[in-house]
């Protein structure tokens, strides 16, 4: 809310500033606008300061009143910043003066905004008073499962009790193994069963169970964890220096410490529910580490805590139950009886059931007890009842539902109320959006949220956050950020964020032919819609609401005339039909507002000149298309940042005026970011000239060219300048070219390419172009069969300033290692199909930065040598991925790698590990290991013979929606 508010103070400014130099408009209307954005800025004050206060029904009330205001202040702005010409003409006509009704509606929001700055102002104890359903327990979310809740809790378990031995060889140290998942999934349950294991052997001096909920406090939970102990071994040895004793005169009454107990005793603790890294470091740092032979297990919903608490090993992520134990489950719960067979009516009824519960075995066995309670009057109708409502009458409680639906509804009610603060709340509920089962692509849900004035920037964490906490699962292993590529909301969360999202007004639905899920309110206009698998005439049925549209996303629909949507800011068509029907794209221009505009996966095959209209547009995706070239006139757009396709550039003038403007827009003007990307079959082109655009950080060239002889590449414009017999004799001008340097040029000559068109062929080589550029480039990415080479062959011999290089094409051999040692800049590195083999590619252990690393290469010659890796070899190196075949011989020497964290083997015919992988031990920092999904178990072996015992998991396979 603060971001879309800081959004809004600066249009009320810049409004202002128009209407100051208007002699139409009245300085009445001026002191309105800056009112409310003052009143605005002091509420969002007020609103921050109370943030974690006074949460409660009608705070957030007054925060959806707030949001809707918000929303219909800045639709108003926008009329005020340029009428449309049409409205002058008619109000003129027809003798009307438009500030009468201006000056109207600014009372009204003067009015409502002050009646919410009291509210905000005052926070009545009301507000701290009320509170959503069961919001009271979330400070207390134990999940309060027991064993019987998983069936297929025997292998979880046996790795946990795996990991809580000794490893051959291991100095005696404290070991922490942290337990971790979304909320619902098991983790009590599973440490229960281990705790019930060890309680009745002698195996542990000590067996403590300690539940983290509520310490927020400094060493609030090292005092809770001291008293279970102490009172675990009073039990154990009533007789023992721990248990009570009665003073003699002159005796000590100090009792051991945690850090005496956990040196002296093999101790196993249990910490259940740790929320914040903070409280466990208080801790962590209280327990001596070496020379201790205790164990401590932690079970959190947070993975930035498990890392933390298990520094990145010993970490065991929780999954979800297989269709067949959910089923089994589901149903021993309902009939009570672990032979039940339901009759085939219930397993039809039942279907969308598992599918919103998704394996999660708190939602399944809240819904199974909830139709127990049916006994023998249950029926089909009661199941689908169940699967139907499941979000709106029993997750967010709205039908006095039965208590079973209460540690659910806890849970999921702590998912949301224990965010950092309402932006990210607005982020989660952003995520009702999304249907079932879509692929979220992470990067565009967060250039959606800033074109919307969500969050303030691209580098936004609340994305990151849900994350974090297990409310959003990455379902594509991501090879090296720190966000996954593409993310899924599970399905039970996606029940509750919908129907919470809804209530809120934050999002609309249209599903199939389903009744349109929108906020109770009479007042609330419709503002985001989402409208999934379903038909333009189910569309068309919100007649007057479209006026008030900001956001419309569709799934596989298709879509209408848009004409009514003035305010849309964002517009998603990602894989709809019928966007090549004549007239449709040509309206699209006319949707002024247009910020996000993404026609992936479509069937369009050209775009309009009118495009040029859209001067506000950010982003644009034409991804998968059949657009072959791109528009001028999309170049020219001033606020476009993000442009995503394949194809290629346009003809651009060389000469005249109109090259000038092209030059001086790109250098001046242009906020193009990302250029990925265009196909060229040439290296030398004028279209290239594209590439100087002032704030381009990442491209991506698709060249169908052979290697250039780089010779005579470059000429020196100030020799051209002069060269000429006339130059003297024509006016001149002092500028600055396209490689930096000031020189006097000829006014025809302003435009650096407008010599000669050999020259300017010549000149503007992109690989050279992105070389010296003024401002450098942060990532590029080349395919091409050819020119990958000379690309890696042009960074030598100066410093590298870029820091992700992403070829796909053969190269020929890698420069020498000093030459190497230069580009010390790369971070983040990409080769597939180079054609080298992996002792060749072992050269690139002298990138002296390089972070991240990717192989993929499919000829059978890439494995006939071996990877070495010596001492100090990729010493800064977190992330390599190797994607192959079978996996090549490897050889990590003693030092090598010290940072390496995560190892990627991604090679679907690899037979047994024996002798492949030498040395792994040497990878000190190594907590994670991906397989291929089809490679052998004795791969898990190998991993798990590794001092850490790195998490190992293996990539899923693609499915739809991850292209």
């Amino acid at each position: 809310m603060s971001s879309i508010v800081r959004l809004l103070s600066s249009m009320v400014n810049e409004v202002c500033s128009i209407i100051e130099i208007n002699n139409e408009r009245r300085s009445k209307l001026h002191r309105g606008l800056q009112f409310i954005k003052r009143e605005m800025e002091q509420v969002v004050g007020l609103m921050e300061d109370k943030n974690k206060e006074c949460r409660g029904a009608l705070q957030e009330t007054r925060i959806q009143q707030l949001q809707e205001f918000v929303y219909g202040f800045e639709d108003f702005v926008e009329t005020l910043r340029d009428p449309p010409p049409y409205s002058k003409l008619l109000l003129a006509a027809m003798k009307m003066d438009p500030r009468t009704e201006q000056l109207r509606s600014i009372d009204h929001f003067k009015e409502t905004i002050s009646s919410l700055g009291q509210y905000f102002s005052k926070q009545s104890a009301e507000s701290s008073q009320s509170q959503d359903p069961d919001q009271g327990a979330m400070s207390d979310p134990d999940e309060d499962a027991d064993e019987e809740q998983l069936q297929s809790i025997g292998g979880p378990k046996s790795e946990i009790v795996e990991l809580l031995k000794p490893s051959p060889g291991e100095e005696q140290k404290l070991r922490v193994i942290s337990i971790v998942g979304c909320r619902g999934v098991g983790k009590t349950a599973l440490a229960r069963a281990v705790r019930k294991k060890y309680s009745s052997s002698d195996e542990f001096d000590c067996v403590a169970w300690v539940v983290a909920s509520g310490c927020n406090k400094k060493k609030a939970l090292l005092d809770k964890i001291l008293e279970s102990v102490r009172e675990d071994l009073a039990r154990r040895a009533p007789d023992a220096e721990n248990a009570p004793k009665e003073e003699s005169e002159g005796a000590s009454t100090t009792k051991p410490n945690l850090q005496d107990i956990l040196s002296h005793k093999r101790c196993l603790v249990f910490v259940d529910d740790v929320q914040q890294a903070l409280v466990w470091k208080d801790t962590v740092d209280a327990c001596r580490k070496n020379g201790s032979r205790s164990r401590i297990v932690v079970t959190t919903s947070v993975r930035s805590v498990a890392t933390a608490c298990s520094s990145g090993s010993y970490v065991y992520r929780m999954q979800i139950l297989s269709d067949a134990d959910s089923e089994s489950l589901f149903w021993r719960k309902v009939y009570g009886s672990e032979t039940a067979d339901p009759p085939d009516a219930l397993v039809t009824g039942s279907k969308s059931i598992f599918s919103k519960c998704g394996g999660l075995p708190r939602a399944l066995t809240s819904v199974a007890k909830h139709l127990n309670m049916k006994g023998d009057t249950l029926e089909s109708t009661h199941c689908i009842d169940v699967g139907q409502n499941l979000g709106k009458d029993y997750l967010l409680g709205t039908n006095n539902a039965e208590s079973v639906f209460k540690e659910m509804r806890r849970a999921l009610m702590h998912c949301y109320g224990s965010l950092p603060d309402y932006d990210h709340m607005s982020c989660m509920l952003y995520l009702g959006i999304f249907p079932k089962g879509h692929k979220i692509k992470s990067k565009s849900l967060v250039r959606r949220l800033v074109a919307e004035g969500l969050v303030v920037d691209e580098g936004c964490k609340c994305f990151e956050e849900l994350i974090d906490r297990c409310i959003v699962e990455p379902v594509q292993i991501c090879n090296n950020s720190v966000v996954a590529k593409r993310c899924q909301v599970h399905g039970v969360v996606l029940e509750y964020i919908v129907h919470k999202s809804v209530a809120k007004n934050v999002v609309t639905l249209i599903q199939g032919h389903e009744p349109v899920l929108k906020a109770a309110s009479t007042e609330a206009r419709v503002r985001r819609l989402s409208v999934q698998s379903s038909t333009k005439e189910r569309f068309d049925e919100l007649d007057e609401d479209k006026a008030a549209l900001r956001s419309l996303t569709m799934f596989e629909t298709e879509p209408t005339d848009l004409k009514m949507c003035k305010m849309l800011r964002i517009l998603d068509l990602e894989g709809c039909h019928g966007l090549d029907q004549e007239g449709f794209l040509e309206g699209l221009s006319e949707l002024l507002l247009l910020k996000y505009l993404n026609l992936r996966s479509t069937r369009i095959n050209k775009l309009p000149t009118k495009i040029k209209k859209l001067q506000r547009l950010e982003t644009l995706d034409i991804r998968d298309t059949d657009v072959k070239i791109l528009p001028l006139d999309v170049i020219m757009l001033p606020k476009l940042a993000y442009l995503f396709g394949k194809f290629q550039l346009p003809e651009v003038p060389t000469e005249g005026k109109d090259a000038d403007n092209l030059y001086e827009f790109l250098k001046k003007k242009s906020s193009l970011h990302t250029l990925a990307g265009f196909v060229t079959n040439k290296r030398q082109s004028p279209e290239h000239v594209v590439l100087i655009a002032r704030n381009l950080k990442k491209i991506k060239v698709w060249c169908n060219d052979t290697p250039a002889d780089d010779a005579g590449l470059f000429p020196d414009y100030t020799e051209l300048a002069s060269s000429s017999a006339a130059a003297s004799d024509r006016p001149s001008t002092r500028k600055r070219n396209w490689f930096g340097k000031t020189h006097v040029v000829p006014d025809d000559y302003a435009c650096p390419w407008s010599r000669a068109q050999e020259c300017q062929s010549r000149s503007l080589d992109f690989i050279k172009l992105l070389k010296i550029r003024a401002t450098p480039l942060d990532s590029v990415s080349i395919v091409s069969s050819g020119v990958c080479s000379d690309f890696l062959s042009s960074l030598e011999g100066g410093k590298c300033t870029i820091s992700s290089i992403k070829l796909r094409g053969i190269l020929n051999c890698l420069p020498d290692s000093n030459k190497l040692r230069e580009l010390g800049r790369i971070k983040k590195l990409q080769l597939f199909s180079t054609g080298l083999t992996v002792k060749d590619l072992s050269a690139l252990q002298v990138l002296l930065g390089l972070e991240y690393l990717k192989l993929v290469e499919h000829a059978d010659r890439f494995c006939d040598s071996v990877f070495v890796v010596e001492k100090n070899g990729f010493q800064s190196l977190k992330s390599l991925c190797i994607d192959a075949p079978k996996v090549p011989e490897m050889q990590f020497k003693e030092g090598s790698m010290r940072s390496l964290t995560s190892l990627y083997l991604l090679c679907s015919n690899s037979q047994k590990p024996s002798r492949v992988i030498d040395g792994i031990s040497h990878l000190a920092k190594l907590s994670e290991v991906i397989l291929h999904s089809s490679m052998q178990r004795a791969w898990e072996a190998v991993a798990n013979g590794h001092p850490n015992r790195p998490c190992v998991k293996r990539q899923p396979e693609p499915t739809a929606n991850t292209q």
